[in-house]
Formats: structure tokens, sequence, C-alpha cells
């Protein structure tokens, strides 16, 4: 991730969606895109998916976008935009640069391993938290080595 972008808090949601049997990329980044929990019910149209893709390749060509480009490109309102551009800079996909909006990272698996890192900090500073917590109230369990 480039270092003059700061990185706000943002929300993971992990779901458990079954694979598609298809090889097809598309298919395969709404996948990821349900896995991280994109598709509401409201979203019938997976906006927020074909957002994340015309980041993508946007990015990929070395042009970034602004909020109105991409509801020029994608004939939406600038609001509607805005929206899932928020949901997606919050799920930790999407970082915002100035006026530009681009992948957290320049791959889908360099996203995926950064979003897995953030976790795994998460889980490492509650997991001490808990053992702190259990010391206190007296029930702290051996720790497994």
């Amino acid at each position: 991730m480039p270092e003059n972008i700061r990185r706000a808090s943002f929300k993971i949601v992990i779901k458990r969606i079954e694979k598609p049997f298809s090889r097809d990329p598309f298919a395969e980044l709404d996948w990821i895109c349900q896995s991280f929990g994109f598709f509401e019910p409201i979203d019938r149209g997976k906006t927020a998916s074909s957002i994340f893709k015309v980041i993508v390749k946007g990015s990929e060509a070395k042009k970034p976008l602004t909020s109105t480009s991409l509801a020029k490109r994608l004939e939406m309102s600038r609001g509607s935009i805005i929206n899932h551009l928020n949901n997606l800079q919050r799920s930790g996909l999407v970082v915002r640069q100035g006026r530009f909006y681009l992948p957290r990272s320049s791959s889908m698996l360099g996203t995926i391993e950064e979003i897995e890192e953030d976790i795994e900090r998460i889980f490492t500073k509650m997991k001490k938290t808990a053992l702190d917590l259990d010391r206190e109230l007296g029930v702290a369990q051996e720790q497994k080595e």
C-alpha cells in the first residue's frame, strides 16, 4: 500500500459462500466480494462489485478514478457511487488518495493478504486482552505452547 495513504478504521465481514464452479474471472471476483459481505439484499445489481471491478481496471491501466468519473462510467448518480465507495473503504478493499479511489493493493492476492494480516493483528490484541481478563477474574488457563 502506498505510504501516503492513511489507513482508516474499517469493518471486516467474512461470509462462507460456495465458490463458483466457473473459471470466469468476474464470477470469481463476485465470489470474493460476496465473501466480504458486499452483496447486501438491497444490492441486487451487484453495484459494489461493478464499482470495485472498474477501480481495479483503472488502477491496472494506471488511471485512478474519482467518484465523478466512476458515476459517469457506470451511469449512476454520484451520491450512490459515494455510498458504495464508503462501504468499499470500510471493508478495507479500497483506499482513497486525494480525489482518487484505488484498490488497497496492486493485486487481489495482495489485498487478501493485507486483510488477513489486519485480522491477525486484531485477534492477537483480542487474545492478549482476553488472557489479561481471565487472569484478573481468576480463570486463567494454562497457555498452550
